[in-house]
């Protein structure tokens, strides 16, 4: 798809309650295609694109759960130029984990590996600048995820390993610097199981849960794995989450100086029976304006932290009834991403696990409705072991898509990924099959995470796989008369990337609702920009922007098919 022109300059929109700024940074065109044919079409443009990567295990053979459940992806704009790059998590060769009967060579070469960052040159390719970025740093990779930590207007990294986690702080002149231990986010002291006594870490978050600006982080641990006990179902190959202990998830309270405070016990995430996390995903579920949190555990219920205002969290997912699958079981739960399915302004839970999934549907009255079989979702996900979700409006309908990644949980077997269209009231088709070539592949796929890596107005597709290389799929759907928006937002220092904010906007007789939220899918991270698609409306009515502070802004009549960059205004004091 074609890029007209990318015009520099500013626009200002009146605005009311709060007067901001609104800076249109980047703002695509494209040219309308007239196409009788309607559908979605993903094309695998991986190895032209220049990702060279190939995930390692640490071995061939997949012996043990840890090696069974990494590995994540990220889009970021980490050089701030305006294209989405990317972040490649690795394993790596480590003593006690991996295979001792690999020759020496093999080990020391594979002990070496480490994640890959790739910078988007901007016209469809990617060089790798790893090295010269400064994040070659050999870990047994598990998720990452992207946000302004420190307030300083550049996006950081933070790594979740087997093993003590990295965070990265970004110089903002193309390198980074590993902070963790110094800010007091490694994960030493998580538990006894991972490498180096760091933990094992899989999902985190970041966001502010006690709304005084600074970003917090929630880091989600597994179990407490025993690399000495082996007893396990033989076709199996090793044993499963229910042979170990969970391993207790940590919170941490971001401070003014830019470390930050372990508050787990305080703030009453410590509870019984400790979970085996997975996924991590934050949204205000109940409309209080406190952001809530949602574990998905594995092998055992779920948790819903509700965020009760005095920095303290009550478990609420037994009430709500998100604890469980639809027939009261213990899922094996993998990702959390959330969306408003429906368009009824409610935030919905998807939660792919190793049977059917779980589409949690919030109803008024405040609980929540397993809707994964009405959804179409539970019949064409039964027969495979999904990991990472991408809700997306793939082919600008106004109706939110999706894409499910999939692999198998003990063995190196590779499946199919599945393409749903939605229809904006919670159901979904299977499409997989004529969407294009890429759906006769087969990975060992984990993570997966949504972005417009070419700045073309659609939603492409990231997929992270294990001892393979990961799928970039190029959004190639028909157009027709089918328009967009982009949004991104630069909040106050520190909360430059505005995490927590809501977009709401609104066409003829519909409203749209994003949040901007780090994280996303398995050990992921989606483009930071939110995207709407349009259908056939040129112009966007309204769009309101409800900041982190609860200060609001109001903008008519924008025009489509662009991305705008909106900055809050400093509030007096």
């Amino acid at each position: 798809m074609k890029i007209d022109q990318i015009p520099s300059g500013l626009k200002a929109y009146s605005c009311v309650s709060v007067a901001l700024t609104v800076i249109l940074t980047l703002s695509v065109e494209v040219q309308s295609q007239s196409i009788s044919r309607r559908g979605m079409l993903f094309t695998d443009v991986t190895l032209e694109a220049g990702i060279d990567f190939r995930e390692t295990i640490g071995d061939e053979t997949m012996t043990n759960i840890v090696e069974s459940a990494g590995v994540g992806c990220a889009f970021l704009d980490y050089d701030s130029d305006g294209w989405m790059d990317i972040y490649l998590v690795s394993g790596c060769w480590m003593d006690g984990l991996s295979d001792p009967a690999l020759d020496e060579e093999t080990r020391n070469r594979l002990a070496r590996l480490t994640d890959r960052l790739y910078r988007n040159r901007g016209d469809g390719t990617f060089e790798d600048v790893t090295e010269s970025a400064g994040v070659a740093r050999p870990a047994y990779g598990m998720g990452v995820i992207a946000a302004d930590y420190d307030g300083d207007g550049d996006p950081d990294l933070y790594i979740t390993n087997y093993g003590p986690n990295f965070l990265y702080r970004n110089n903002g002149d193309g390198t980074f610097e590993e902070v963790a231990a110094e800010v007091g986010v490694a994960g030493s002291g998580a538990g006894s199981g991972g490498g180096s006594g760091g933990g094992f870490s899989v999902g985190a978050v970041f966001f502010d849960y006690n709304l005084d600006g600074r970003l917090d982080l929630y880091v989600g641990h597994y179990v407490e794995f025993d690399p000495g006990y082996t007893y396990h179902y033989a076709p199996d190959g090793f044993p499963g989450p229910l042979a170990y202990s969970g391993q207790q998830d940590r919170l941490y309270r971001g401070n003014p100086d830019g470390t930050f405070t372990d508050v787990t016990e305080a703030s009453g995430i410590s509870i019984e029976p400790i979970g085996r996390a997975m996924g991590v995903g934050v949204f205000d579920y109940d409309g209080d304006r406190l952001p809530d949190i949602f574990v998905s555990n594995d092998a055992m219920e779920n948790f819903l932290f509700h965020n009760n205002g005095d920095g303290t969290f009550e478990n609420r997912a037994l009430e709500t009834f998100v604890a469980y699958g639809q027939s009261g079981e213990a899922t094996a739960a993998m990702a959390v991403e959330i969306a408003d399915i429906g368009g009824d302004g409610r935030f919905d839970v998807l939660v792919p696990d190793m049977a059917f999934s779980c589409l949690y549907r919030f109803q008024a009255e405040g609980f929540f409705e397993d809707n994964s079989v009405r959804s179409g979702i539970a019949v064409a996900c039964g027969q495979y072991a999904s990991w990472g979700g991408v809700f997306a409006d793939f082919d600008l309908d106004g109706h939110l898509d999706l894409y499910i990644s999939n692999g198998d949980v003990h063995h190196l077997e590779t499946q199919e990924d599945l393409l749903f269209l939605g229809d904006g009231r919670g159901r979904f088709e299977d499409v997989s099959e004529t969407a294009g070539k890429w759906a006769t592949q087969k990975f060992v796929s984990r993570g997966a995470a949504g972005a417009d890596f070419d700045n073309d107005g659609d939603i492409d597709i990231l997929v992270a796989s294990l001892n393979d290389r990961p799928v970039l799929l190029r959004n190639d759907s028909p157009r027709g008369d089918r328009h967009w928006l982009g949004v991104s937002l630069i909040g106050n220092a520190p909360n430059t990337d505005a995490i927590g904010a809501t977009v709401r906007l609104t066409v003829g007789e519909e409203t749209m609702i994003r949040t901007r939220r780090s994280g996303g899918s398995y050990l992921s991270q989606h483009d930071p920009r939110m995207h709407f698609g349009l259908g056939s409306h040129v112009v966007i009515d309204l769009l309101e922007i409800i900041w982190p502070d609860g200060s609001s802004q109001r903008l008519e009549n924008i025009p489509s098919d662009r991305y705008m960059t909106i900055r809050q205004a400093f509030r007096d004091q």
